[in-house]
């Protein structure tokens, strides 16, 4: 796949304190990409270089083309007065888009808002509506690159199952490179292809998310009447056992059901067997030991 973008080396800091250092990572064209970090660790100051909000100190972005970029960082700009259409036909005419009604219908058919009452005023409306709304300021031009900063703080289940929906049919359907930051990671697994985790300014790990299921390790979770005894029995068959308090937990070298058999003519009762695994969360959590 294409390199949409490249970043190389970028470096950025607000007097003493370095918010990016040497950054380096591509995103390629037609991909989600997960962009991930705690507080502090870079990500809104690289998206706002990245959307030409604020200068880099040192380094380069390479793009392999010209291309449109749309961007929500931080709170959207609405004006809270005026209805969805009237806030649209405003940007539109400030971006010189031809057609604009025609334009306008399609992009709030794709973020869920056309049903709406055309006389309603967006301070009247639904944090997701605004989140929606905010979508359509930013994809009204049909930008290659759609740049999204915390898309679904605030919204609830449904709202964050409808944004999900939106992105991908954005991608699939359009052909928009999507950039998306996010503290979300259990909802960030199920968007994007590639995670690029950051810590305190660096880029830890750039994984795509099939390597990263490979690397959550599976594991199996049991507990029985003895659980000294089980640990003794099962060492004995080569296996490294973990012990997290009543549980012992092992890699499943050898299936439920060997366990089970193998437990049981050794006279030791199974009160409990189950497969886990390691969650995104506990994997991200890992890189910052």
């Amino acid at each position: 796949m294409q390199n949409l973008l490249t970043i190389d080396q970028i470096s950025k800091s607000y007097g003493k304190q370095k918010a990016l250092d040497s950054v380096s990572f591509s995103i390629k064209k037609g991909e989600i990409l997960g962009l991930v970090g705690q507080n502090g660790a870079g990500k809104t100051t690289l998206i706002r270089i990245l959307s030409g909000l604020i200068s880099k100190d040192s380094g380069s972005v390479k793009q392999a083309q010209n291309y449109k970029i749309g961007s929500i960082i931080e709170a959207p700009v609405l004006y809270p007065n005026m209805s969805a259409v009237d806030n649209l036909t405003y940007a539109a005419l400030q971006i010189g888009i031809k057609e604009k009604e025609a334009r306008i219908a399609e992009v709030l058919s794709l973020v869920g808002l056309s049903q709406v009452d055309k006389k309603k005023k967006v301070k009247d409306f639904s944090l997701g509506m605004r989140q929606r709304m905010a979508i359509a300021l930013a994809i009204l031009d049909f930008p290659d690159f759609l740049v999204l900063d915390e898309p679904v703080n605030g919204l609830d289940p449904s709202g964050i199952k409808e944004m999900r929906e939106i992105i991908h049919n954005l991608r699939d359907n359009y052909g928009i490179t999507v950039l998306i930051s996010s503290h979300i990671l259990s909802e960030l697994e199920l968007v994007v292809d590639r995670f690029v985790i950051m810590h305190k300014g660096r880029i830890i790990k750039d994984i795509e998310k099939s390597a990263l299921r490979s690397e959550v390790e599976e594991k199996i979770v049991l507990s029985t009447l003895d659980n000294k005894l089980a640990q003794k029995a099962l060492s004995d068959l080569g296996l490294e056992i973990i012990v997290q308090g009543n549980k012992l937990c092992l890699s499943p070298e050898k299936s439920v059901q060997e366990l089970i058999l193998y437990l049981l003519e050794q006279n030791i009762e199974i009160t409990d067997i189950y497969h886990a695994g390691s969650s995104f969360e506990d994997y991200y959590l890992s890189l910052l030991d």
